[in-house]
């Protein structure tokens, strides 16, 4: 419960920041500080997921009978069933074919867990579990970009530190720019509450990435101002 209030607490003094390269702690906020109801919803529906058991891969049949194939199978949760082939709305389940497809359930089964009980991804590229193909057939290589950005108009959490080559190692420059930021300092005004709106860095992030509310994996680099680790 009071993980719950200090993090209501400090997205909310976030809501009204700025980041950007360029950026120097104790600047002034020019956005005002507001708890939205778009926030406080995010919010909530963010700590009741951290409170819940994340279900675990072991407990989920892999490879369902045949005959219970074209129904959504009613014992798995939601987010499990919609993952697989044969329940996503997409596949033909009368295509022969689809036997050949690994459920994504047992495919991932061993993969590294974040404390959400997430696929850690950047883990898993680490230990090459997955290695991403810069083409279809997988006849070039992708061009990982080693560069750091260091976001500081974070007020009382800890900076934020954009690594370039954990996302080059499988997205092109092209995926993020200039559509979702301009590669300029200071050119992108990004705020918690965009973020969580689903812009910026929430395009990916709390979809097919980690978690907005895995809140260390972004403010990372603690600072005079940041107070000690609170999660």
């Amino acid at each position: 419960m009071m993980k719950g209030i200090l993090l209501m607490l400090l997205l909310a003094l976030l809501a009204g920041c700025k980041s950007g390269p360029d950026t120097q702690p104790g600047e002034a906020v020019e956005a005002p500080v507001v708890l939205t109801p778009e926030l406080q919803a995010a919010l909530d529906e963010g700590m009741k997921q951290d409170d819940e058991a994340a279900p675990q891969a072991e407990d989920v049949d892999p490879d369902p009978p045949a005959e219970t194939r074209p129904a959504l199978r009613q014992d798995l949760p939601v987010e499990l069933a919609s993952k697989s082939p044969r329940n996503d709305g997409i596949h033909d389940l009368l295509n022969e074919s689809l036997d050949v497809l690994q459920d994504p359930v047992q495919a991932m089964a061993e993969f590294p867990r974040d404390r959400r009980g997430e696929v850690d991804w950047v883990l898993a590229l680490d230990e090459e579990l997955i290695v991403p193909r810069a083409d279809l057939l997988g006849q070039s290589e992708m061009q990982v970009l080693d560069m750091d950005i260091l976001m500081k108009r974070t007020q009382l959490m800890p900076w934020v530190l954009f690594p370039h080559d954990k996302h080059t190692a499988w997205l092109d420059c092209t995926n993020c720019h200039d559509g979702i930021f301009k590669p300029q300092a200071g050119a992108n005004k990004i705020s918690m509450n965009a973020v969580l709106a689903g812009e910026f860095c929430g395009i990916c992030h709390g979809k097919v990435s980690f978690s907005l509310f895995v809140c260390e994996r972004c403010h990372s680099v603690a600072h005079p101002g940041s107070g000690p680790k609170w999660w």
